[in-house]
Order: C-alpha cells, then sequence, then structure tokens
C-alpha cells in the first residue's frame, strides 16, 4: 500500500510541475516569434487574411512590449499550432477607446 501511496504521490507532483511549465512557454512571445517573426515565412495569399508576420520589435515596441501574443490571442492554448489554424478576432476596444488602425 504504502508503494501506491508514493507512486500516486510522485504522478500528482509531476503533473503540477509540469503543467505550468507548458503553460509559461506559450506566455513567452519567443515561442510565437520563433514562426511569427521569421522573415522566410510568407504571408497570406489571401489579402484579407490577418498579417501573421510580426518582425521583431514591431508590433511590441512601446505599448505592447508588456504583453504577451496570447493575452489578446486567447483561444490559442497550444504552440506549435496546426498550419491551417486561424485566430480569432482580437478586442482591441478591451484596452484601446477607439479601433486601431495598424
Amino acid at each position: 500500500m504504502n508503494l501506491v501511496i508514493r507512486c500516486f504521490f510522485i504522478s500528482a507532483m509531476a503533473m503540477a510541475f509540469c503543467a505550468p511549465l507548458a503553460a509559461q512557454d506559450l506566455a513567452d512571445n519567443e515561442t510565437c516569434l520563433d514562426c511569427h517573426a521569421d522573415t522566410e515565412r510568407a504571408p497570406p495569399e489571401d489579402p484579407n487574411m490577418p498579417q501573421v508576420h510580426n518582425p521583431e520589435g514591431g508590433f511590441f515596441a512601446e505599448a505592447h512590449e508588456m504583453w504577451s501574443c496570447i493575452d489578446c490571442h486567447t483561444d490559442v492554448t497550444e504552440a506549435p499550432h496546426a498550419d491551417d489554424f486561424v485566430a480569432g478576432p482580437v478586442d482591441c476596444l478591451g484596452c484601446h477607446e477607439e479601433q486601431p488602425t495598424k
């Protein structure tokens, strides 16, 4: 019985420590920028599709530097995500009084 309790405890601790590590990776902008700041990545062929390329220093300069990608892109739950994944719309008005033009 003691062995069963030890195994359960070790498994529970492993899950408790591994789950935050996975979430932390997604909260780190570098996880997103590994692909989305890639200058060799082709932009979407459809001009109405959102631009997925974000060169370093671009969007995160000045006002947005303290935010994580997933602060606004709340539907992104894993990285890397599927190539055909399309993130939902971002509600900029949650922070901005007017819809930003860029």
